[in-house]
């Protein structure tokens, strides 16, 4: 079973997952940090202070594993020939980034619910 790792909070997410499969001995687990995110740094030393086996992407690119799981989509997923198992990473998993042209701002205005009293005009008669 291979794990990909995007990020340190992927990584965070897949390990609340992985004692799913922990009793299966069948299983033989590695690890491995998919090229290009822009948020990986960090990711390298998690895996090394809980003693993951990490193996090249470009290994994991090139060898076929009998599942992958990954916490989220980006990067070249594509490119595994592994059946594939993706899991939301927690809140924000959604998000929008934008690229290359700068940070989204998120308008989020003031959505004030009027609660006054609503008065129907009489028509004035003769």
């Amino acid at each position: 079973m291979l794990v990909v790792v995007h990020t340190v909070t992927a990584l965070t997410r897949l390990l609340d997952v992985l004692p799913a499969f922990l009793g299966d001995t069948r299983l033989r687990i590695l690890y491995t940090i998919i090229d290009g995110s822009p948020f990986g740094p960090g990711a390298a030393e998690f895996l090394a202070d809980i003693g993951a086996r990490v193996i090249p992407w470009e290994s994991a690119v090139a060898n076929r594993f009998d599942l992958a799981v990954a916490a989220g989509r980006s990067g070249d997923l594509h490119l595994l020939s592994t059946p594939l198992v993706v899991i939301p990473h927690g809140a924000g998993y959604n998000k929008y980034r934008k690229q290359e042209t700068g940070n989204r701002k998120q308008e989020t205005g003031n959505r004030k619910q009027e609660t006054g009293l609503r008065v129907r005009a009489r028509s004035a008669r003769p």
